[in-house]
């Protein structure tokens, strides 16, 4: 024994000779590079773990032996686990915060790509991938927010040609309907909506519950059925032409043209004709009645005069007539353009009374004329205003009545003429009328007077073309009051 940890160097002869232990053994005679063992000691008398290793002192070789006690090493092993579990611990806990934070930076812009995707889908088209953080989502994002862009630009260009289109629609005078393959309102413009006189809020209504007109609502139904027909059909008091055309790949567009106004000028035409025919034909036919008579020979003289009288007035008559009817014709087509001169209206007033109280014998008559204005007009066209209204008047006043004409400018710088007369006056029934062409509210007496009819229809075209009104009240048996305007010179 050449040294212990635990015995003086003076006390090492009292030590026994440890060649025989087995961690020794093992290192000399096994050749072990290391030998262990583990026993109870004698001397401290508790379990220990020995350990030898042959080495070198002094160029000599040695067994040098350690010996540790069991309890130490195991509270030194169970030192070291603890250290390695809370190692374990740590290392797992900083695991999963890295874990969590990598997921979170991977997986945050999947989410936001995601949440975009359905923005949009919901109509949100403003919806953009900012930053993606990752290459290969950046690139998705890139192509979402490129996709996007162009989307929304050709969403935002449709909506442009269909808010055109839509306006054009709007402003088309026929009334347009959109209808789908089950006989759904799809779209309906205003003038639709003003013709058959119902709300803006109605599409993609059934048609049975909003158009009213039993035979409207088939007309419209049938065209999905059936385009490509055209009926006509009235509703609140309008003509409406109906036609249809197919949808592809369903439905119909139906349109509604209002042709009112036609049906009603094609019955101003034939009442025209037929007036015009009458008025023309009742005259010839007196003409041809008197000059076949004239042909007899043994005629009496007297008689023959009178034939020929009346054959002068009828002859006077058709020439009335016909010049009315110039005139009128004249009015209507634009062909009268009148001048704009300063004109005297108290000397064409007396200047028309002259000329009518000539034609008729009814020198009793009296006649006054209260004020004295100049207008702007034509001279001609008042002359024949005066003239057409003074006729009027004489022809339905008695010999002992009276005729007035007062003058007034108004509030709005125009010079309102009032004739009026105390004679027979017009039935309530007739005085909306009187302006028509042809129109009489006495017909066989005012054909036995020589009018035309279309004297007071000439009226309101001249006052209408000089910028004026012209309006008419009356009782009967009260007499007339006939009121026009002419802008004041």
């Amino acid at each position: 024994m050449l040294g212990d940890s635990y015995v003086e160097r003076g006390q090492l002869f009292q030590v026994e000779n440890h060649f025989d232990r087995p961690e020794v053994q093992g290192v000399l005679v096994d050749g072990e590079a290391v030998s262990f063992a583990e026993r109870t000691s004698e001397t401290v008398d508790q379990p220990l773990l020995y350990a030898a290793q042959l080495t070198s002192l002094n160029g000599a070789p040695v067994v040098l032996r350690i010996a540790a006690l069991q309890t130490d090493i195991a509270r030194a092993v169970s030192g070291v686990q603890r250290t390695i579990f809370l190692a374990g611990i740590i290392a797992t806990l900083f695991s999963l915060v890295a874990a969590y934070v990598i997921s979170i930076a991977l997986t945050r812009p999947l989410v936001l790509l995601a949440k975009r995707a359905r923005e949009f889908s919901r109509g949100d088209y403003a919806a953009r991938v900012q930053d993606a953080k990752v290459t290969e989502l950046q690139d998705v994002a890139d192509a979402f927010n490129t996709l996007t862009d162009e989307l929304q630009a050709r969403l935002s260009e449709l909506g442009h040609e269909r808010e055109e289109m839509q306006t054009l629609i709007d402003c088309m005078a026929e009334g347009v309907i959109a209808l789908s393959a089950d006989a759904k309102v799809l779209r309906m413009n205003r003038s639709a909506r003003a013709l058959l006189e119902l709300p803006d809020t109605l599409d993609f209504a059934p048609v049975d519950s909003i158009v009213r007109d039993h035979k409207l609502r088939s007309i419209l139904e049938d065209a999905v059925i059936r385009p490509g027909n055209s009926e006509e059909v009235e509703v609140n008091g309008r003509h409406l032409l109906v036609s249809s055309r197919a949808l592809d790949p369903g439905g119909a567009v139906t349109t509604l043209l209002d042709i009112s106004e036609i049906r009603r000028l094609e019955q101003v035409r034939r009442d025209f004709v037929a007036n015009a025919s009458h008025e023309l034909k009742t005259p010839l036919t007196s003409i041809r009645g008197y000059a076949e008579t004239l042909l007899d020979d043994d005629l009496p003289e007297k008689l023959t005069l009178e034939f020929l009288a009346s054959i002068r007035k009828n002859t006077l008559r058709l020439e009335h007539l016909v010049e009315d009817l110039l005139d009128l014709s004249k009015l209507e087509s634009g062909g009268w353009t009148g001048g704009r001169e300063s004109v005297d209206m108290k000397e064409v007033a007396e200047e028309a009374w002259q000329v009518v109280r000539g034609i008729e014998d009814k020198d009793g008559i009296a006649f006054d004329i209260l004020g004295d204005f100049s207008v702007i007009g034509d001279r001609e066209g008042l002359f024949h205003v005066f003239r057409n209204l003074l006729e009027n008047s004489i022809r339905h006043t008695d010999s002992d009545g009276s005729i007035n004409v007062s003058m007034a400018l108004t509030q709005d710088s125009m010079v309102e003429v009032v004739i009026s007369d105390d004679g027979e006056g017009i039935p309530a029934e007739s005085l909306p009328r009187i302006f028509e062409r042809f129109y009489r509210a006495d017909s066989a007496r005012a054909r036995d007077f020589g009018g035309t009819g279309l004297g007071l229809a000439i009226v309101r075209h001249l006052v209408s073309g000089m910028g004026g009104e012209v309006v008419a009240e009356s009782q009967l048996g009260q007499g007339t009051t006939v009121r026009f305007t002419v802008p004041a010179g």
